[in-house]
């Protein structure tokens, strides 16, 4: 449908309200404006934007001419520009579902959780339930969690106040990524709604809106290591970037780099015998059983970006069991990933 290509713009009084949908996820905002007379058009959502973005810091201004209906135009400062749209009759306009509120958390927060797990979530649409992040609420508490069934990502934020209902839902992956960008940060509170296969998020004037993931999400409890045989302490800066350089000459060997610690230096390296091998090492605080590990570049450099702590607390089970990174000194985050087998 050429139509969801478009954003919808309407007039309100005093505002101006903007939608976009691609029959999955609806997003929709009111601005404040100065309206001389109403209307509405959809125009190319990717055209528009680009045009925004240039735009000088000054009034918009902007007109539908009733001799060219499906023609805006848009003029700031010295700047005019005309844009083909189609006719705003043509947008699929979904009735806004009943729901009721689940819980409360500023956008800054609930941005972050997004970010930090929804890297981890599928894109193998054969298993649709490993596609969206899981979210989960109960009392003082609001958790995401994402697998890909290679890793698992789990981000928990205590709720002040508490939830006013339990809340367990599959939401698209795709959502949280353009609810993420639509966000305001700051401590600018966003309601968690639910309805009927459906989850609502509200923010002030923006609205975002989207259907939820049918099926069971794996139990991710399962997965965590409850003991671990070596715990490994190290700056996280400092790893992100030995992993950053050791593996561009793993990149031909699916991204594989082993870690081995003695003493108080982890040794972190790649060989490719057709590229060439890497080796760094780092300083560590290491407690418990010394092994050798192998893991995938790419999971731990999506991990140590967004960690957010000086310190990473790596804990060790054994070179074929699940390790997991946490934040040092944190509990509020942690991320499971499985070993890659390597042989000598």
């Amino acid at each position: 449908m050429p139509i969801l290509n478009n954003v919808f713009l309407g007039s309100q009084k005093n505002a101006i309200k903007l939608m976009a949908t691609d029959l999955e996820t609806g997003m929709q905002i009111s601005i404040p404006a100065t309206v001389t007379e109403g209307g509405a058009i959809t125009i190319p959502a990717r055209l528009f934007t680009e045009i925004v973005a240039h735009l000088p810091e000054d009034d918009v201004q902007l007109q539908v001419k009733e001799e060219a209906p499906t023609t805006i135009e848009v003029a700031c400062g010295a700047s005019s520009m005309e844009v083909l749209g189609l006719p705003a009759t043509d947008f699929p306009l979904a009735p806004e579902p009943e729901s009721e509120a689940v819980c409360e958390v500023t956008g800054e927060l609930l941005r972050g959780m997004i970010r930090q797990t929804i890297f981890s979530a599928s894109t193998d649409e054969t298993r649709p339930f490993l596609t969206g992040v899981y979210l989960l609420v109960e009392g003082k508490e609001i958790k995401m969690v994402a697998t890909d069934g290679g890793r698992l990502a789990l981000r928990r934020v205590s709720l002040d106040p508490p939830a006013r209902q339990k809340m367990n839902a599959i939401v698209p992956a795709k959502t949280m990524h353009e609810l993420a960008r639509a966000l305001a940060g700051g401590e600018e509170k966003v309601t968690v709604n639910l309805a009927e296969k459906q989850v609502v998020f509200v923010q002030g004037q923006l609205r975002v809106t989207s259907r939820l993931i049918a099926g069971q999400f794996p139990n991710y409890q399962q997965v965590i290591p409850q003991e671990f045989k070596q715990r490994i302490r190290v700056n996280t800066d400092r790893l992100l970037q030995a992993v950053r350089r050791v593996s561009i000459t793993a990149r031909d060997s699916a991204n594989v780099v082993r870690f081995e610690v003695a003493g108080a230096k982890m040794t972190i390296s790649s060989n490719t015998p057709e590229v060439g091998r890497a080796r760094e090492e780092v300083e560590v605080a290491a407690e418990g059983e010394g092994m050798q590990v192998a893991f995938n570049a790419k999971y731990l450099l999506d991990v140590l970006g967004v960690l957010d702590a000086e310190e990473t607390q790596l804990e060790l089970t054994g070179p074929l069991s699940p390790g997991t990174l946490r934040p040092g000194g944190r509990n509020d985050y942690i991320y499971v990933l499985a070993p890659v087998r390597v042989y000598a």
